[in-house]
């Protein structure tokens, strides 16, 4: 009887060991971060004399405005703050961008257009960042005046560069 015990306790650790060491050799950890608006998506009120067709990319005309690059990976456009006090907030995770990625070909941007912001980026009420790949998409939208949000577009931009 007392075997018995010591086998199932046996075989009890060790089955986390197998399952770790067969997942550890086969498996693959890879995260990944889908570009927004792939499909059909409800046309923002206000923004009547644009077209919108899935998947959405942002035309080149609307990013020739910011100074946009083909070369870089990413670009980060922000939005102007709408106090002195968010301003500061949002200078900060600027810095805090540049001081994650000095190295790579991430540019960040700076726009006050009401338009770019509703009608060309899609932000929603309260979001003030966007982050679009080299292929015109769309890969997030953040509030950088919440901590939580400015760690998530760190993370994001790891993922999509795979620092991670």
């Amino acid at each position: 009887m007392n075997f018995k015990k010591i086998l199932f306790l046996f075989l009890a650790l060790l089955l986390p060991v197998i399952i770790f060491l067969f997942l550890k050799q086969f498996g693959s950890n890879q995260f990944d971060v889908p570009p927004l608006f792939l499909e059909a998506f409800e046309k923002p009120s206000g923004c009547s004399s644009y077209e919108y067709a899935a998947p959405y990319a942002i035309s080149d005309t609307s990013l020739a405005e910011l100074d946009w690059s083909k070369n870089d990976s990413l670009t980060i456009v922000l939005f102007d703050a709408a106090s002195v006090e968010d301003g500061k907030k949002m200078s900060i995770q600027q810095i805090r961008l540049r001081t994650e990625f000095p190295d790579e070909k991430l540019s960040v941007v700076k726009s006050n257009a009401v338009i770019l912001r509703n009608c060309i980026f899609l932000l929603k009420q309260g979001d003030n960042a966007v982050m679009i790949d080299a292929k015109r998409r769309i890969r997030g939208q953040y509030n950088l005046l919440d901590l939580e949000e400015a760690d998530r577009l760190i993370m994001e931009i790891k993922i999509i560069l795979r620092k991670y």
